[in-house]
């Protein structure tokens, strides 16, 4: 089923501008095609909000608003707000042993929603995603991470570029999962500062975000298929730093 029939959908100029001023959480915008009429401060405080805008045609906004007067924008409402950057950040940093957890324009609820489950699960304090091209919390997303999602901080960015050059300058090894490289994922020392970064689905990371990775990893392929689904990539993943810190907290492990 269509994760947005079970989300209320914002539809009108004015109501979409007043539930971006108010700071209600949003998922995505839909915005007709060539947006003739739709005011600009939509397109301002969408961008200043991280909230990704799909031009779509009119069919589409029909289909969604159930044939409402949606005067060519509607918004789908997400089930939470993301959280401000810097208090990811901050948590992480204030952990004896900071993890997070970057997503990299994954888009199929199921896999954030596992993604999520299994952050909260292996202690990562903080979950960063693109503003473009990823999901967004719903209810979907809920599902798949069993009310996870509200327990975990997450935060999107509008770019990874900067916040990658941040996190290496603050002496985070930039782990990224590649299965084009060489090295085996058990070979790195994860007991540092770590950020994991997930590449989407059939393409992986994109060659602007692997640049920016102080180490490539991939998981070794025994069958006949070339890569595992991304949700249980990055479980395996979380868990070999599991793995790493609790044989450094434990030596007899």
């Amino acid at each position: 089923m269509d994760d947005r029939s079970q989300q209320e959908v914002i539809y009108g100029r004015r109501p979409v501008v007043e539930a971006l001023r108010s700071g209600v959480p949003l998922q995505r915008l839909y915005v007709l095609k060539q947006a003739i009429g739709v005011p600009k401060e939509v397109f301002s405080l969408a961008r200043a909000q991280g909230v990704a805008c799909v031009h779509c045609d009119r069919a589409r906004l029909d289909a969604m608003t159930r044939r409402g007067n949606h005067q060519g924008v509607a918004a789908l409402k997400a089930v939470r707000n993301f959280d401000d950057l810097e208090t990811v950040l901050a948590k992480a940093q204030a952990a004896p042993y900071p993890f997070l957890l970057i997503l990299d324009e994954v888009q199929d609820p199921g896999n954030f929603g596992a993604l999520l489950r299994t952050a909260e699960a292996s202690g990562v304090q903080g979950v960063i995603v693109t503003s473009s091209n990823s999901c967004g919390f719903t209810a979907a997303v809920t599902r798949a991470s069993a009310g996870a999602d509200q327990h975990l901080l997450a935060a999107r960015v509008p770019k990874l570029g900067g916040l990658l050059r941040r996190l290496r300058e603050e002496g985070y090894t930039i782990v990224g999962a590649d299965s084009n490289t060489e090295a085996d994922y058990t070979q790195v020392d994860y007991k540092g500062p770590v950020a994991l970064v997930m590449g989407a689905e059939g393409k992986g990371l994109r060659p602007s975000v692997r640049e920016l990775c102080t180490q490539l990893v991939k998981i070794p392929m025994l069958g006949k298929i070339e890569s595992l689904n991304v949700s249980v990539a990055g479980g395996v993943l979380m868990y070999e730093v599991v793995r790493q810190r609790h044989i450094k907290a434990n030596p007899r492990f």
